[in-house]
C-alpha cells in the first residue's frame, strides 16, 4: 500500500510538473519558472504525504508549492538559498538571522518560528521571511521540511 501511495505522488508530481514546464515554455525558463516548477513538485509531495495519499492534498500542495516557489525562484539565487536552509536548519527558534546579497541588492531575513518538528518520516520547522525588493517589503509564513537523508528543503508557506 505504502509503495502504491509513493507511486500516485510521484506520478501526480510529474504531470504538474509536465504540465507548468508545457505552459512555461522551455526557451524562456528562468530562475521564477523553475522555482514554480520545483515548488509545485516539492508541494504536491508534500501535500500528498500530510493528506495521507489523497489527491486533494497533493493538489494544494502543488498549487501552495508553486506560488511559493516562485517567489523564491523570483528573490533568491543559490547563496540565499544555501543562507536559508542553514537558517533554518541552524538558528535557534525566535533568532532572526539577515543578511544582504550584494549581487541583486536584496536584503533577507528569516526568522524560524518553532522547534524543529517531525511531521510524518520529515522533520520541520515553521519560518516567516522579509525580503525587501527593490524598497518593496515582502512577507512569507512557512513551513521548511526535510526527509531523512537529504539536505533538499521543502519549502510550504504563503506571502502575507
Amino acid at each position: 500500500m505504502r509503495h502504491l501511495v509513493a507511486a500516485r505522488t510521484i506520478a501526480s508530481s510529474i504531470a504538474v510538473a509536465f504540465t507548468l514546464v508545457s505552459t512555461t515554455g522551455c526557451e524562456t525558463t528562468n530562475k521564477r519558472d523553475t522555482g514554480t516548477i520545483i515548488g509545485s513538485v516539492l508541494g504536491g509531495i508534500l501535500g500528498n504525504q500530510v493528506d495521507d495519499g489523497g489527491a486533494g492534498g497533493t493538489i494544494i500542495g502543488a498549487l501552495v508549492g508553486a506560488a511559493v516557489g516562485r517567489m523564491i525562484g523570483q528573490y533568491m539565487d543559490e547563496a540565499d538559498k544555501k543562507r536559508f536552509a542553514e537558517t533554518i536548519n541552524e538558528a535557534p527558534t525566535g533568532q532572526t538571522v539577515r543578511w544582504h546579497n550584494d549581487d541583486s541588492n536584496r536584503d533577507f531575513a528569516v526568522t524560524p518560528t518553532s522547534d524543529v518538528y517531525a511531521k510524518g518520516e520529515q522533520q520541520c520547522r515553521r519560518f516567516d521571511q522579509v525580503v525587501f525588493v527593490d524598497g518593496k517589503r515582502e512577507v512569507m509564513e512557512g513551513v521548511a521540511c526535510k526527509s531523512p537523508g537529504s539536505d533538499a528543503l521543502a519549502v510550504d508557506g504563503q506571502q502575507v
